[in-house]
């Protein structure tokens, strides 16, 4: 496979079709740190005005402090992942391979659906590459296509190939 440099079209259509999604998600999971503190000092203060025993007090601070740096320890990796995807946008950090829509696919479980589509590229590889609803609608049998490798360092492949449609 080749990789190749976005240009200016290429990387608006990445922005608009892979980044929007990740930046979406942050906007959303942003709030929930700062809520959670803001409920847990809250929660604390009116123990203090109610004047809780002081066992209860002491154990209610500490469910409340556990389940801060919980939420803390769940919601900050999940959001990493999304950031980083983020600034490889921002900053050009990504190779791009041409390719041909070959297939589409939806898996649905109980909770919610996955969208897959297959991209083939010249030499003839096929891969299956799970996006979001938006990129799903839009992908239909031989449109171009454009497969997203991030340039990570070290070699290192902990984000996934996306695929946006041209």
């Amino acid at each position: 496979m080749y990789y190749r440099e976005a240009n200016i079209d290429e990387h608006q259509c990445i922005c608009k079709q892979v980044r929007s999604r990740s930046v979406l998600t942050v906007c959303l999971l942003a709030p929930v740190l700062p809520l959670t503190l803001l409920a847990t000092i809250l929660s604390i203060n009116m123990m203090i005005r109610k004047h809780y025993d002081r066992a209860s007090f002491v154990v209610s601070t500490v469910l409340l402090v556990m389940f801060f740096i919980a939420v803390a320890v769940f919601i900050i990796p999940l959001m990493g992942g999304f950031i980083k995807r983020i600034s490889y946008i921002n900053k050009h950090k990504y190779f791009i391979g041409d390719c041909i829509v070959s297939g589409r696919s939806q898996r649905r479980n109980p909770k919610h659906n996955h969208w897959f589509v297959t991209v083939r590229f010249p030499a003839g590889n096929e891969y299956e590459v799970m996006t979001s609803a938006s990129v799903y609608a839009m992908a239909e049998m031989g449109k171009p296509a454009l497969f997203l490798k991030y340039d990570e360092p070290g070699g290192m492949k902990k984000l996934p190939f996306e695929v946006a449609i041209q």
